[in-house]
């Protein structure tokens, strides 16, 4: 394609005014070769390809990889018979938002989607000699860095034809806008592994930093590795509340439950400071008072886009993973020994485990971990209750519909003390549903129960008695008592 000289380009310039969006039909080449490309709106994009800060690194395993690779493969062999291919080989859309850094000459065309594929092609044209395409990427991510390096080992292992990158058609849409930069980052899933929520949210934040500080908060998030289970207990909390009741799409639909993700935690943030919500006390001795106000976020509190909600996943991320990953606490050492034989071990229900890790964090981010296994029997004893109430199976929406019903959420929430809580918790009661099948996950998980709290032990095939719950209870306070004596003998 010709390119334009100085003048037209000046004269383009003063005479047409950029849309928001503009389409070119244009090949691989041209684009990592740094060409001049024209666009819908008769001007030329060119500029120096970029990956954002906000981006996702690099992360096509050889999977990926190789699926590309068979389809080039196949399209560029030497025909055996009939006559070669005419069409060009079509790659999809590469989405582009085109911007000026300051003090800069010349535009940067960042890349939103199809940095995967266009990495992967800079690789193979490395590979196959064509070093003038190879070098039209940089990557700054040391997570990009080694997988690339892995990638390029293995294509370098790969027998493949030549590849005509000029015969590599894609569709270019750029934008000048970033807002509709980010608009075609959340939807668009052209040939790459689809954005999932956190991927969004990422996108999302980190335009809204500073641009001194986004390569620190970049790395910050990264450094936290899957966002899955947090981003979970986040949901449930801010989600299920009598008051503002939401319901949380299946993780059978994972498009919704993206949507919900980024409506909640990205689109309904506000502009302004990082502000964390907590609640003061204010304690009066005599004609003197003092202020003490608790350190980190509230899970329910109003969020701010960038900073402060970077800082309010930060918080909750940590939190979780020192609370119900990490035993370096020694002080957990008896709720570990509990949360590993009862939340896990005993098989419960997946999704009451997920609600029973919501209900911990929003307990420990109000009231600490000094009571936390005090706390974590009294919860598990009314969160897994559908286990025992339960005819049939516990399934995901079994605990959606628990919740709707039993708010335990809101009884962490709203309650001013630890005792108080723990006072709402013992007042809870349920059915028992007394069939247990001898090989069924309800018999295992109630003499699980019955073994951990020294209860007497349900024979095979017998029912489960309907006093059930008044024994647990009482198992529990027995419990406590003896752990308050033996800490009180310690002293």
């Amino acid at each position: 394609m010709t390119k334009p000289s100085e003048d037209e380009n000046q004269s383009l310039e003063r005479d047409h005014v950029a849309p928001n969006i503009v389409v070119a039909s244009t090949s691989i080449a041209a684009l990592l070769g740094g060409e001049s490309i024209l666009g819908s709106d008769g001007r030329y994009i060119k500029g120096r390809l970029n990956i954002p800060e906000y981006q996702r690194p690099y992360r096509w395993q050889i999977k990926h990889l190789q699926r590309l690779m068979n389809d080039l493969s196949e399209y560029f062999s030497p025909p055996t018979k009939g006559t070669p291919i005419k069409h060009d080989f079509y790659l999809g859309s590469i989405i582009i938002h085109q911007s000026r850094p300051p003090r800069m000459r010349a535009d940067f065309l960042n890349i939103i989607d199809g940095q995967q594929r266009l990495i992967s092609l800079a690789l193979l044209s490395y590979v196959q000699k064509q070093r003038n395409l190879a070098k039209g990427i940089e990557l700054t991510s040391p997570e990009s860095q080694a997988q690339a390096l892995r990638n390029l080992r293995w294509l370098e292992k790969q027998s493949m034809p030549t590849v005509d990158f000029n015969r590599v058609n894609i569709t270019l849409v750029v934008t000048r806008s970033e807002d509709d930069a980010y608009r075609f980052f959340e939807t668009q899933n052209t040939g790459g592994i689809r954005l999932d929520g956190p991927s969004i949210l990422k996108a999302h934040h980190l335009r809204g930093v500073p641009g001194q500080e986004q390569d620190t908060q970049a790395r910050r998030w990264e450094a936290w590795g899957k966002l899955d289970d947090t981003m979970d207990s986040l949901m449930k909390a801010r989600h299920w509340q009598r008051l503002k009741w939401r319901k949380l799409s299946s993780h059978r639909q994972p498009l919704k439950l993206r949507e919900e993700i980024v409506e909640e935690l990205a689109e309904r943030t506000g502009q302004g400071q990082d502000l964390a919500y907590r609640t003061a006390r204010v304690s009066h001795i005599g004609a003197s008072q003092s202020l003490h106000i608790d350190s980190g976020y509230a899970m329910r509190q109003p969020l701010n886009t960038g900073t402060n909600t970077i800082h309010y996943f930060d918080y909750f991320h940590e939190l979780r993973r020192a609370v119900l990953i990490r035993r370096d606490d020694i002080s957990l050492k008896s709720f570990h020994q509990f949360y590993d034989k009862l939340i896990v071990q005993a098989n419960g229900s997946v999704f009451l485990r997920k609600l029973f890790d919501c209900a911990v964090l929003l307990y420990v981010s109000q009231f600490g971990r000094q009571r936390l296994l005090e706390a974590g029997y009294w919860l598990f004893r009314v969160i897994f209750s559908p286990r025992l109430s339960n005819e049939k199976a516990v399934r995901e929406s079994t605990a959606q519909s628990f919740v709707e019903l039993n708010p335990v959420l809101d009884w962490i929430a709203y309650s001013y003390t630890h005792d108080e809580l723990i006072e709402t918790l013992q007042g809870f009661s349920y059915s028992i549903a007394e069939r247990l099948d001898e090989n069924g996950v309800k018999y295992r998980f109630v003499r699980t129960v019955q073994a951990y709290f020294s209860m007497s032990l349900n024979e095979p095939g017998e029912a489960l008695h309907t006093n059930f719950d008044v024994e647990l209870k009482q198992a529990i306070s027995e419990m406590f008592k003896k752990r308050s004596s033996s800490l009180a003998g310690t002293k």
